[in-house]
């Protein structure tokens, strides 16, 4: 594993536990490690300036000890069919180390997401494991999904405005993502956020739980990639138009003299990528 230690983080071994954590946060994360282990129930007790972000899994927002910033604590957890028996024994190699390097390799490369501040995995027995990670909040800051349905209270004029903004930075961003060799396995609208710095907006990345990295992403694979997201509008009811998703096909695409003379055709290839889930929705809901 050492070997897999990315720069800047140091490595810290108690008892079967395991802890990949930041240098410069050593002693803030170490001494706050029973709130990293403390199982967190929506009613109960909580530690003190504890809040809890509920989605699919509850996520603890932990006051980092000696300063004005927050941290998230993401357990692990199966999805699908294994969830209600496996729910958070994982099996195999650490996923909690994989997304961490893949967010500081992110990060090296200038594609803005969370920093990650520790990993930790605590043996069971045999290969079986549970895992944390732990990342700064992004202050200020809204998934995509939300973002684009509080627009709907603004005047028409700074409505579009401010989507054609997102939209256009947002396919930069990913772009770049791309670029950089990485494949988001869980690209979606609730896993981007929109942060409000004050001066304008800022787009973020985050979890990157079963991402991988690769020399270089083809045609397809990225297709791919930006289908899930396309799905994922789909399915959320984001609040985006046909010219708003053609928008930013075109930022995307721009400079890729083949895409752009048959833009449409990978739109629809894009959109054919997902007619089962469609077929799904409507069976299931």
């Amino acid at each position: 594993m050492d070997k897999k230690i990315p720069p800047q983080f140091e490595k810290v071994m108690i008892g079967k536990t395991t802890i990949l954590v930041k240098d410069k946060y050593r002693d803030q994360i170490l001494s706050q490690k029973v709130a990293l282990s403390r199982k967190i129930k929506e009613e109960g007790e909580l530690f003190p300036g504890v809040s809890l972000l509920k989605g699919r899994n509850i996520i603890p927002c932990i006051p980092i000890k000696g300063s004005n910033e927050r941290m998230l604590v993401k357990r692990y957890e199966h999805g699908g069919l294994f969830r209600k028996v496996t729910r958070d024994i994982l099996l195999g190699n650490s996923r909690p180390f994989r997304e961490l390097a893949i967010l500081e390799a992110a990060s090296q490369k200038g594609i803005p997401v969370p920093e990650v501040l520790a990993a930790r995995v605590d043996r069971i027995f045999g290969p079986f494991y549970k895992g944390e990670i732990a990342y700064k909040e992004i202050p200020d800051s809204a998934n995509l999904l939300e973002y684009l349905k509080g627009l709907n209270e603004r005047p028409l004029e700074e409505k579009m405005s401010l989507k054609r903004e997102i939209i256009n930075s947002l396919a930069q961003t990913i772009k770049k993502m791309h670029a950089s060799g990485i494949y988001h396995a869980d690209l979606n609208v609730k896993n981007v956020l929109i942060q409000n710095t004050g001066k304008g907006t800022r787009v973020y990345l985050v979890d990157f739980d079963c991402s991988k990295i690769k020399k270089n992403l083809t045609l397809r694979v990225r297709i791919k990639n930006l289908a899930r997201f396309n799905r994922s509008c789909e399915k959320w009811k984001a609040p985006l138009t046909t010219t708003d998703k053609l928008r930013f096909f075109l930022s995307y695409f721009k400079g890729n003299r083949l895409v752009e003379a048959n833009l449409r055709k990978y739109i629809r290839r894009c959109s054919h990528f997902h007619w089962g889930h469609r077929l799904y929705w409507k069976l299931f809901g």
